[in-house]
């Protein structure tokens, strides 16, 4: 995986993130014209918030938390009924995220711990899976692998091999054939592609 690629690819989550939040206050701006008493209601609940808070942090006997909370819990009520009557549900009031899970950042908390999340993980495979070429099957298949590109020549002081390079890649294509026949075996082996690049490798990926 590419760094510069999971850089880009985090800007365009900023980037996602960024216009979900504009349309929400696109919304609700569009909402609060049309009944102007919900941002009456939002409004008051931010300052009850703020007060709340305040009482907490100073010990301010001034308000009653009680009596904050059930103001709160009033507003809540009110803009509830008010939503319902125009046929809206209190998600109206959060962004629209491509992926809920991690709400278009690209990271999942997992106790503690931030891993990438999958919607992230599956872009980042779709596009080296692309850079492979392998999802042209159609053309990049066994059916279309020519064994005629190698020698038919044995030469062992060339090829460290007593094989040709004919006969060795016919061995090489029935072993990948026979691994990917035996793959949910749980006693086949794995296969480790080496060499320079030309060697068509990408053939048996």
């Amino acid at each position: 995986m590419s760094n510069s690629t999971l850089k880009v690819l985090l800007k365009e989550y900023d980037q996602k993130r960024d216009s979900s939040f504009l349309s929400l206050e696109k919304r609700k701006e569009e909402l609060y014209k049309s009944c102007p008493r919900l941002e009456q209601i939002d409004l008051e609940l931010n300052n009850f918030a703020l007060n709340t808070a305040k009482s907490i942090l100073n010990s301010d006997s001034s308000y009653s938390l009680k009596e904050l909370q059930e103001k709160i819990d009033s507003l809540n009520i009110e803009k509830h009924e008010l939503l319902n009557s125009l046929n809206l549900s209190v998600d109206f009031f959060k962004p629209h995220f491509d992926c809920d899970k991690c709400e278009d950042t690209g990271y999942v908390n997992d106790n503690g711990h931030y891993e990438l999340c999958s919607c992230i993980k599956q872009k980042l495979f779709d596009i080296e899976y692309n850079k492979s070429n392998i999802s042209d099957l159609k053309s990049h298949n066994f059916e279309h692998f020519s064994f005629d590109l190698y020698s038919n020549e044995i030469n062992e002081e060339l090829y460290n091999s007593n094989l040709s390079p004919r006969d060795n890649i016919k061995n090489i294509r029935d072993i990948a054939t026979s691994f990917i026949e035996n793959f949910d075996n749980p006693d086949e082996k794995n296969l480790l592609f080496t060499g320079n690049t030309g060697l068509r490798k990408i053939f048996f990926i």
